[in-house]
């Protein structure tokens, strides 16, 4: 039988060739992982929903050819997708940020990302140019700012600047009302796989595989490991095991409620980037 790490990172191979490919093989319905929050993304990659009194807000958005379905999960939730007024992206990898400009379009969101990956964006916008991507260009019309709270009526949220995974990687955290008015904060690591910075860009910043390694640990790692948080949410389904703790009554997230399922997570991923191995697609 394969390792747990190796049967992720098949699920990942194919979960990332469907959602190019054929995105209805990779469909979810929707359901509440926190009392304002909701995912709407696939069993590959997600993307979540967080419904504040000022409007609804989408944390990632997918891959391109998912937009249709990450729209159609907003609406099975009850919600219009055009009351979406912000979009805000972990980073500028396609299965996380390919929707961004065909769902800024159709609702008039705005599109958050991390000023660094906003620079770091045209490198990957080169890349795209120079290979067949379906995958619209967008330009990000706000820039998180760290030292600030963010709120939005009864839902605060709060960023992290975690590089290496890209090199303006951005982690959340999200603290909503319960019916009880408890306040329950649900976090998401934007992204705590293998390293994908590549060599011009490295080269530009004179940055080398042991200072991303060093920023992914100490950024990654040490910094959000104290936070207290009641809810993982996983940025890929299969790195938190999201999809096996789904209820019949999708709208109940007590399922999803374990305080120590933060720091078992980061306990497990996060230091594996020590061992990580740029030949990994090719070994796997």
């Amino acid at each position: 039988m394969p390792s747990r790490g190796q049967e992720i990172t098949n699920q990942f191979i194919e979960g990332a060739r469907s959602s190019s490919t054929a995105p209805w093989k990779v469909a979810v319905k929707p359901f509440r992982v926190a009392p304002k929050v909701y995912f709407v993304g696939n069993s590959y990659v997600s993307a979540y929903l967080v419904d504040t009194s000022e409007g609804l807000i989408l944390i990632d958005t997918v891959m391109f050819g998912s937009v249709y379905m990450t729209l159609e999960s907003i609406r099975l939730l009850g919600f219009d997708p055009l009351n979406l007024k912000h979009i805000m992206l972990s980073h500028c990898h396609p299965d996380h940020d390919g929707g961004a400009e065909a769902i800024r379009q159709y609702t008039g969101a705005e599109i958050w990302l991390s000023a660094i990956d906003a620079e770091f964006k045209t490198f990957t916008d080169k890349v795209q140019r120079e290979t067949p991507s379906m995958n619209p260009s967008y330009e990000p019309t706000r820039f998180y700012d760290d030292t600030k709270l963010m709120e939005f009526g009864d839902v605060a949220i709060q960023t992290y600047l975690t590089p290496a995974h890209t090199p303006g990687n951005t982690s959340f955290l999200i603290a909503s009302p319960d019916e009880q008015g408890k306040t329950l904060t649900a976090a998401m690591h934007g992204g705590p796989g293998p390293i994908s910075v590549n060599e011009e860009y490295m080269a530009k910043h004179n940055l080398t595989m042991d200072d991303l390694r060093k920023q992914f640990m100490e950024d990654g790692y040490e910094k959000l490991k104290p936070l207290h948080v009641d809810i993982e949410l996983p940025s890929h389904p299969p790195l938190g095991n999201m999809l096996d703790r789904v209820p019949a009554d999708r709208m109940d997230y007590s399922p999803h409620v374990d305080p120590e399922a933060w720091v078992r997570f980061l306990d497990a991923r996060i230091p594996r980037i020590y061992n990580y191995d740029p030949n990994w697609r090719q070994n796997s």
